[in-house]
């Protein structure tokens, strides 16, 4: 199947979207941040990102911005739950803006993320 490189500071998210993304037969690689990413990115064969936009550091937005900057089309689901400060319609209309493929609204379904997953994979 795919390598998918899922990019959340919460542990406990990342270990939830790896069960489900490895229950359906991909390999997962993760980062805590969004410069883990982008360093993961610059050594490994990666076929999809799964990516929070709220992280301290480089956050989601900017992880996108310099993705796309660089010129790296890998295929990027944002997520966001948000915050009272930050609402997650604008992280993800930001995110989109520089060249996310796909939003999901945290708290989604598993399946809502595995049907985004195939179809970005298909293309």
């Amino acid at each position: 199947m795919a390598n998918i490189l899922v990019v959340d500071d919460s542990p406990a998210v990342t270990a939830l979207l790896r069960a489900v993304l490895e229950g359906a037969g991909h390999t997962v690689l993760e980062a805590n941040d969004g410069a883990g990413g982008l360093a993961v990115l610059s050594t490994t064969a990666v076929d999809l990102v799964v990516l929070d936009m709220m992280m301290p550091g480089m956050d989601g937005v900017e992880t996108v911005r310099r993705l796309r900057g660089g010129g790296n089309r890998v295929p990027v689901i944002a997520m966001s739950g948000g915050t009272d400060a930050f609402p997650a319609a604008y992280s993800l209309k930001m995110s989109e803006m520089y060249g996310a493929d796909r939003l999901l609204y945290k708290p989604f379904e598993n399946d809502e993320l595995l049907e985004a997953v195939d179809q970005l994979l298909a293309r």
